[in-house]
């Protein structure tokens, strides 16, 4: 067996050893990660650079998108105003056109109503002369 020196000098020897050891395994995991920490940084940096350029050609075309559209719409309400006025000045003309016929159609019915008008009072005439001439056969 052991005495109480030997197993203090046995402990304190495992002991060391473990220490050594934990510091050996950590420098060597620090220097594995540390490696492949610098890969993963730099393939970041060149994906954040892809995407900054992707933003700035987005960017890049959303305000020609954006400028293109103000263009059709300036181009949309120009043509709109020009077919509206067109439209009005159509319509317009079709309805002065209309209210010259209709117009003449009121003077033809007018007319129309005073020949109907005389050829009543003719036919009331002749009426009363063929009853003249009636009363006077009988």
């Amino acid at each position: 067996m052991l005495t109480g020196s030997e197993l203090t000098t046995a402990i304190t020897a495992v002991l060391i050893g473990a220490v050594c050891a934990g510091f050996l395994l950590h420098w060597f995991w620090s220097n594995l990660t540390s490696r492949t920490d610098a890969a993963r940084l730099g393939e970041m940096a060149a994906r954040l650079h892809d995407a900054d350029d992707a933003r700035e050609t987005a960017e890049t075309a959303r305000r020609s998108a954006e400028t293109r559209l103000a263009q059709l719409e300036a181009e949309t309400a120009e043509k709109l105003a020009t077919m509206q006025s067109l439209v009005d000045g159509v319509a317009g003309e079709r309805e002065a056109a209309l209210q010259r016929d209709l117009d003449e159609t009121q003077r033809e019915l007018e007319v129309m109503r005073d020949g109907l008008g005389h050829a009543r009072r003719r036919v009331i005439e002749l009426e009363q002369e063929i009853e003249a001439l009636r009363g006077e056969k009988d």
